[in-house]
């Protein structure tokens, strides 16, 4: 053990995991060292293979449990979370995470979205998604294809949220702020999947976390409790029938567990709780039953209740090798044709017509019929990759169901009216889809790294390959002026000024990369696509 970590014979959180399982002595062992490193490797990327590769080499192996399947697949690296001392390694992982190719997320974090079974084409909610692993998953579980929409509700966390679904190069996530209790009711018939990962004590995070040690106390978990019931009985109400819906919290505490599943049980009868499928989604895993009985137990549970909770997914963290964490899996199992918050379409029709208000300056809109001509005329086949949505100097591929569900369907309100579709209201959406396009003046002027992924291999002009030798001299030295430019790449020669694209063929695969082309020809990357592609071609970049 670590002399530095508090002795947890006086820790509250030891009496207490002592009281919620029989033998706990190994799972004090295994609670003090630190976490290995884990990603998730993106299986949207055409890059997904030679991104393996890269980590293999870094010694890393696939985690069994997690196989490729509602996202991505985990992968275990040999060193402790954030330790890796050889610098080239550790660049080089860092710039796979910045550029999207993997995320690094613990690796029972990524236990919830598997079991959700997404399939291409679901609406999904992730209701607390920030700082947005589990979002980014979600997209990778439906292949992109369909729409999650990511609600974060403090602003802070939020642009966290946003961030990450920038990285991960993503179109299908809309990222909303609300009050996840107050969350505004979508069109019908209600999302397919529920994620409602809420808030907790975290008790299970010692590995990460060794301030819980002497800061947790038995009061924790119901402080927190009134919030957890409350979000996950409102994820419950938007839930469409025959949906799936995943309650999950990074706590031990049966209070912030089963105790939360059984008031929902009861208060919401159109749900069961039904066991996970683990041989098909995480084959390998060990995990042990939910708890019927613990300290707090209210004696008013009923029997079927208390029958169901052994279906719930307890994994502790000496039998993995992870973190501790705690998963419950419902299904709607009611007759109704939506979600239990929303009116039928029958209903709708009868209720009054409202206006929705006026798009304000901030909204991300579909793009205007002039902008979708510049981006045909200039870029060709890149405009038809999904839908846009253009805001100030951005313009957003998003996915066809982003567009034509949650933006162009109409929905009702609680008050007894229904809107028309065209906007996002009652939603406030703060990012919609994936930057593609920046713009100036109205103008369209270049397509943006984060997007070349999907629109490189669309685009059938301004397009060029560069020789490897002149593309890690740019990144050495910068670019050539414009003469020694078309010298080296001579279908430059004609090329109209401006934005363009470099094509690099190198191990097996085809890279893009951005550049202007002015009175030198210059690369139009962020720092880790260059460190990516200097590593890529020997080049030593800085640090």
């Amino acid at each position: 053990m670590d002399d530095r970590w508090p002795d947890p014979a006086e820790s509250l959180l030891w009496k207490a995991v002592q009281s919620w399982r029989e033998d706990a002595e190994p799972w004090l062992k295994a609670a003090y060292p630190r976490l290995p490193e884990t990603v998730r490797v993106n299986p949207l990327r055409p890059d997904q293979a030679w991104t393996e590769a890269r980590l293999t080499e870094m010694g890393g192996e696939p985690i069994p449990w997690l196989p490729e399947g509602g996202g991505g697949a985990g992968w275990r690296l040999p060193w402790p979370k954030g330790r890796c001392e050889d610098d080239e390694v550790r660049q080089l992982l860092r710039a796979l995470h910045a550029t999207g190719r993997v995320t690094q997320q613990e690796a029972v974090s990524m236990i919830p979205v598997k079991l959700l079974d997404c399939r291409p084409g679901m609406h999904v909610l992730d209701m607390c998604a920030a700082p947005g692993s589990k979002a980014t998953q979600l997209a990778e579980a439906i292949a992109d294809e369909g729409v999650v929409l990511a609600n974060e509700s403090n602003p802070g966390r939020g642009n966290m949220l946003v961030s990450n679904a920038q990285r991960a190069g993503v179109t299908s996530l809309v990222t909303t702020q609300h009050d996840g209790r107050g969350l505004p009711r979508p069109p019908l018939p209600g999302f397919d999947r529920v994620l409602v990962d809420t808030p907790c004590t975290g008790n299970a995070t010692t590995r990460k976390n060794p301030e819980l040690w002497a800061n947790w106390t038995p009061s924790s978990g119901p402080s927190l409790q009134t919030l957890q019931i409350a979000l996950l009985r409102k994820g419950a109400m938007l839930l469409a029938p025959g949906g799936l819906l995943a309650y999950s919290t990074c706590s031990l505490d049966p209070v912030e567990n089963e105790a939360v599943v059984a008031e929902i049980l009861d208060g919401c009868e159109f749900l069961r709780l039904i066991e996970p499928d683990l041989s098909a989604h995480l084959p390998g895993l060990v995990s042990r039953p939910g708890m019927v009985e613990w300290p707090a137990l209210d004696n008013n549970i009923e029997s079927g209740i208390l029958e169901q909770l052994p279906r719930c997914l307890r994994v502790w963290n000496d039998e993995n090798d992870s973190g501790g964490f705690f998963v419950a899996l419902f299904e709607h199992v009611g007759g109704s044709e939506c979600a239990e918050a929303l009116a039928t379409a029958d209903e709708m029709a009868r209720m009054p017509l409202g206006n929705p208000p006026d798009h304000g300056r901030n909204t991300q809109a579909p793009a205007s019929a002039e902008t979708l001509e510049q981006v045909g005329s200039e870029w060709g086949e890149a405009a038809a990759v999904g839908p846009l949505f253009e805001r100030g100097k951005r313009l957003n591929i998003s996915s066809s169901a982003s567009h034509d569900w949650l933006w162009s369907e109409e929905r009702s309100l609680r008050r007894g009216r229904r809107l028309p579709g065209g906007h996002w209201h009652p939603f406030h959406v703060t990012q919609v889809g994936l930057p593609a396009w920046e713009m100036r003046k109205g103008r369209v002027q270049r397509p943006l790294s984060k997007a070349m992924h999907i629109i490189g291999p669309r685009i059938g002009q301004h397009v060029h390959s560069v020789p490897p030798d002149m593309l890690a001299d740019m990144l050495l030295r910068g670019g050539p002026d414009l003469e020694a430019a078309t010298e080296l790449i001579p279908t430059l020669a004609g090329e109209r000024g401006g934005s363009l694209l470099l094509t690099l063929e190198a191990e097996g695969q085809t890279w893009w990369v951005p550049a202007w082309l002015g009175a030198r020809l210059t690369l139009m990357l962020p720092d880790a696509e260059r460190n990516l592609l200097g590593w890529l071609l020997g080049v030593e970049m800085e640090s």
